[in-house]
């Protein structure tokens, strides 16, 4: 006997309701429109003077078929949740329309478009899509369940779990950039040449074959060809693009006019890859691109449909352009379902995604059959944390067999004419979005990217080649390179690279997940009963297994995170906070002794200062927590660690440096280098005992009476002991000596009237006149006969031990004894000074007229 399907009493019934007859009998034969039973209800007007009243109403049949079994008698009171809740009436149907096809029950055949006046139609009964086309079968919930059973038993037999498998930045890339052509048409035809010459080498060749073969030999392959080899091109025709009413040519609609051609770059390891996973899994493509580019990408990886059959689900079956649902394929059960895709978004971050790396292999182009889609930031690309967000629900429906009234759900009703508007704006929309992406094509047969980006690259090449320097080339006969010859070869490096690992991971990361699935499962069953299905065991549960996975990857990490959420954000809400929390770390936002990282834009902000002084605390910049994310594996530390800049224990000694430079003016003049002139005075040229003699003048000038010694002494004592001590010197610096900081005297200085009140001053017009030029120059008269201008060798320094630099020293250290008393006598009475220097240089001035 087939079962039963209950009946529910209508949500539209003024409850509560009496029963007042159970008008057909049990056992007795059921048509579409019989009377079930007749029901009483008190009637209340909206009219306060009115008295309610008792009215009668009648429920008819739905369905047809055997009527066995009652749940209510007469005289019962049904309240609303009573009507809700329990079943009223069991019908056995000779067949319950749970696979439709076109309008027909695919098992018995009748025409399930007819609606009549109980607004029920068992079209409604079968509304789920579980197969790949578009055109395929409708089941129903009951009917999708019991598949899905039997395809959980099927697998668990077979030790598999299903994956749906992304085409685009996931298995391939794809472009439509005609460049890829050209570079294909170059590479074929140098091998063809190459194999020519091969072929050739054994046999004898005229003259013309030799200046031929010694072109090619100097000829170079485009650097591109070694990556673009397995590179396969389809052309899709206008048809797949746009419908024959929209069509039109023009500047911007050659795709939808004549179509164009794709080239499909496969991922490294992918036929490993597929082999390998197709052991252990069930596998589905399921993509954002048209039906057409899905078969033909199909063909190119799986030309024998060993991996994917025929389960392959495009944009034109999936009822979105911008959303991936996992229950357009497994509507009940996602328990042992995994999904790798490039991107979370579209999948609403569901708990079965393996996050895959985008393969970007043409440079800057992605993903050509979503180019209407949100482009992600590059910082969260790696992987984005789930949004809060509801439990998905399925199709309301009453328990197995069970069957509400027509008027009991919305879902039950017929479509009102809303429903087709609605249909319409949707269907204006995805028309838009199309017109987009077609738009992006066609932006690429336009513009060629790839073209412009290797023209870029080689001008960066050749600017490099020319600020590097270059041996120079032996003389030779020939004549010099014409602008031609440097462009001969166009292609110098390599645009595209063939260096892609993902996949790898990637099958590391669904073996893992296969292995725990399995081993809970044993656990759970005993390792034998496996009829039971995944229904019963919930350890056995891909949604749980990926996440614990991914959690594990940054178990033990505690992140404080610096200047990477902004200050008018709630940190829970960040996408980096919980990115970091989604695999398993715990984010804080303050510095405490849990922190184990902190996670940085740059160095030196408060929370890197305060976690630098309290030691073991990794501070790390964000590529590490995006790295990390990105492989589901905890990196390394130590490339991305944030030095500390320079310590302070560094800075004295930069300070002590800055130090020995000249700190005055005068010094700063002094060994500020002069310009070199083609007519300076060369090193080797200087007469150094002329330079003696003029230090030994320049130390015995006289002053006679109007000079007075540091020391005390005046006239011919001053002026013996200061012959002395010059003499001393100068010997001392004529043998290569350095003198001693003890042996160095004190230099003369004028008396000022802060020294002398109103005492007569005695130096000469012309010794003060020469004073005074050297104060405010800065430069003695001996400075000045052996600057730079003079000296060429003065420019880099005089070389240590050097008369000039002894010179240089003896002099210096005079200065610098005679700078700190002048600087205490400009304390005491700068004014004064400026007044004496003024009255001397009018004197002078007089004296010279």
């Amino acid at each position: 006997m087939a079962d039963s399907t209950d009946l529910f009493l209508p949500s539209s019934f003024p409850y509560p309701i009496t029963v007042v007859s159970l008008d057909a009998p049990l056992n007795s034969k059921v048509n579409r429109g019989s009377r079930l039973l007749s029901y009483s209800f008190v009637y209340k007007s909206k009219d306060p003077d009115t008295k309610p009243a008792t009215r009668f109403g009648t429920w008819d049949s739905t369905i047809e078929g055997d009527l066995s079994r009652w749940s209510i008698k007469v005289g019962d009171v049904i309240p609303v949740a009573r009507a809700k809740q329990q079943p009223v009436v069991s019908i056995v149907e000779p067949c319950k329309h749970g696979i439709q096809l076109g309008g027909l029950c695919a098992l018995c055949g009748k025409d399930l478009t007819i609606i009549d006046y109980t607004g029920f139609s068992d079209a409604s009964r079968a509304s789920i899509q579980m197969t790949h086309s578009a055109f395929g079968p409708t089941v129903s919930l009951e009917e999708a369940q019991r598949i899905e059973r039997e395809t959980a038993d099927h697998l668990l037999s077979s030790r598999k779990l299903s994956l749906i498998v992304d085409l685009d930045q996931t298995i391939v890339h794809a472009t439509v950039d005609p460049t890829v052509g050209e570079w294909i048409e170059e590479g074929e035809a140098w091998e063809e040449r190459q194999a020519r010459k091969q072929n050739k080498s054994s046999t004898p060749a005229d003259s013309d074959d030799s200046d031929e073969e010694s072109e090619d030999e100097d000829e170079e392959c485009n650097p591109n060809w070694e990556a673009i080899k397995d590179v396969k091109k389809f052309r899709l025709g206008p048809e797949s693009f746009a419908s024959p009413s929209s069509r039109q040519k023009g500047k911007h609609k050659m795709v939808e006019a004549d179509g164009c051609m794709y080239y499909i770059k496969p991922r490294p390891g992918w036929k490993e890859f597929l082999e390998e996973a197709s052991t252990k899994y069930e596998m589905h493509v399921y993509t954002m691109g048209t039906r057409a580019y899905a078969e033909q990408v199909c063909a190119i990886i799986d030309p024998d449909k060993k991996i994917f059959g025929n389960r392959l689900l495009s944009r034109d079956e999936s009822g979105s352009l911008t959303q991936k649902s996992l229950q357009r394929l497994f509507p009940c059960d996602t328990s042992m379902v995994v999904i790798i895709d490039d991107r979370a978004d579209v999948w609403e971050w569901s708990p079965n995604l393996v996050k895959v790396i985008p393969y970007d292999f043409f440079v800057g182009i992605g993903d050509i059959n979503s180019t209407f889609l949100p482009k992600l930031d590059p910082s969260t690309v790696t992987a984005a944390p789930p949004p809060p967000a509801a439990e998905v629900k399925l199709p309301a429906a009453a328990p197995d067999g069970a069957l509400a009234s027509p008027t009991n759900s919305s879902d039950a009703s017929p479509p009102s004419p809303g429903v087709g508007d609605a249909n319409a704006t949707g269907t204006s929309a995805e028309n838009v979005l199309m017109v987009a992406n077609n738009a992006a094509l066609d932006a690429q047969l336009e513009e060629r990217p790839l073209a412009k980006k290797e023209k870029e690259l080689q001008e960066h090449e050749e600017e490099d080649a020319k600020s590097t320097p270059s041996p120079a080339p032996s003389p030779s006969p020939a004549s010099p390179p014409t602008p031609e010859d440097k462009l001969e070869h166009p292609h110098r490096k390599a645009l595209l690279k063939n260096d892609d690992t993902e996949l790898q991971r990637v099958g590391k990361l669904l073996d893992e997940v296969h292995s725990r699935y399995f081993a809970a499962h044993s656990t759970r069953t005993g390792g034998s009963d496996r009829n039971k299905g995944i229904s019963s065991n919930k350890a056995a549960d891909v949604t749980r297994i990926i996440p614990r996975i991914r959690a594990e990857t940054l178990e033990g990490c505690h992140i404080l995170f610096s200047g990477l959420i902004p200050l008018d954000m709630r940190p829970e809400t960040a996408e980096i906070w919980r990115s970091a929390t989604m695999f398993g770390a715990k984010c804080y936002t303050d510095l405490t002794h849990e922190i184990t990282h902190v996670v940085a834009a740059k160095r030196g902000t408060v929370k890197v200062d305060q976690a630098r002084k309290r030691g073991n605390i990794s501070i790390v910049s964000q590529l590490w927590l995006t790295e990390s994310i990105a492989q589901w594996r905890r990196m390394d530390e130590k490339p991305y660690l944030l030095e500390d800049p320079a310590p302070a224990s560094a800075i004295p000694s930069a300070a002590a440096a800055h130090m020995n430079e000249p700190s005055s003016e005068d010094e700063e003049d002094w060994e500020e280098a002069a310009p070199h002139n083609p007519g300076d005075l060369e090193l080797s040229e200087i007469d150094w005992s002329a330079v003696n003699d003029e230090v030994d003048a320049a130390m015995e000038e006289s002053d006679d009476e109007d000079s007075t010694y540091i020391g005390g002494g005046t006239g011919d004592d001053a002026r013996s002991e200061r012959s002395e001590q010059d003499d001393e010197s100068v010997r001392s610096i004529s043998a290569g000596n350095s003198p001693s900081p003890s042996n160095k005297r004190k230099r003369l200085r004028s008396v000022t009237p802060s020294d002398a009140g109103d005492a007569e001053f005695l130096r000469s017009p012309l010794s003060k006149r020469k004073k005074m030029t050297a104060e405010r120059s800065g430069l003695s008269r001996l400075k000045e006969e052996i600057t730079a201008s003079s000296d060429k060798g003065s420019q880099n320094g005089s070389a240590p031990g050097s008369p000039s630099a002894m010179v240089e020293e003896y002099t210096k250290g005079d200065d610098e004894d005679e700078e700190d008393e002048d600087e205490d006598e400009e304390e005491s009475d700068g004014g004064d000074l400026d007044d004496f220097l003024a009255r001397e240089l009018e004197e002078e001035e007089e004296e010279m007229g």
